[in-house]
């Protein structure tokens, strides 16, 4: 069973891309290298499965439009590299932080690499970092906007508790048919 913590077993030979150019991979250095790990098409519908459930997403123009965190913030001038690896910076996640990165590719990194190869990563799709704390998200929006929320409000509770009534009614009158 495929779960946060072993998904590195879900990882793959580099699918050749990093970023915008896919000969970019092979001239990184080791170092780098070695701080990425392309996962598998499991892996990658595994991680946008358990985004949906954590409701970290809400749509691509507002991603955080249902108020799943405190704060919110923005960046929007992507031409500005040294800006925008400063930004990262200034969102204080730690460097050795491992770190999904869903967009082209799955990918299970770090921030480190988030902040060193940004310009290359947020460039023209849609991409989205997070870590298994779900306590915030990097989104981009492949119109040269970047969104940060921190501090994840949602509550899982009132869908659990839902969750088990319906369970319990499904096992009381198993021959009715139930929309979930």
């Amino acid at each position: 069973m495929i779960d946060i913590e072993n998904i590195k077993q879900y990882q793959i030979e580099t699918s050749g891309r990093w970023g915008s150019f896919a000969e970019d991979f092979d001239r990184l250095p080791t170092e780098h290298k070695d701080q990425i790990t392309f996962l598998d098409k499991t892996a990658t519908g595994f991680l946008y499965d358990f985004l949906n459930a954590a409701k970290l997403i809400a749509n691509n123009d507002d991603p955080f439009s249902k108020n799943n965190f405190k704060s919110v913030e923005h960046f929007t001038n992507m031409s500005d590299e040294g800006g925008l690896k400063k930004w990262l910076y200034n969102r204080e996640i730690p460097f050795r932080s491992e770190v999904f990165l869903l967009g082209d590719d799955s990918i299970l990194t770090t921030w480190k690499m988030i902040v060193k190869y940004a310009p290359d990563l947020f460039f023209s799709n849609d991409v989205i970092v997070f870590d298994k704390t779900l306590n915030w998200c990097l989104f981009y929006f492949h119109h040269d906007h970047l969104f940060f929320g921190r501090d994840n409000v949602y509550d899982s509770t009132n869908d659990y508790i839902k969750m088990d009534e319906i369970n319990r009614l499904k096992k009381k009158y198993p021959n009715m048919k139930f929309p979930y």
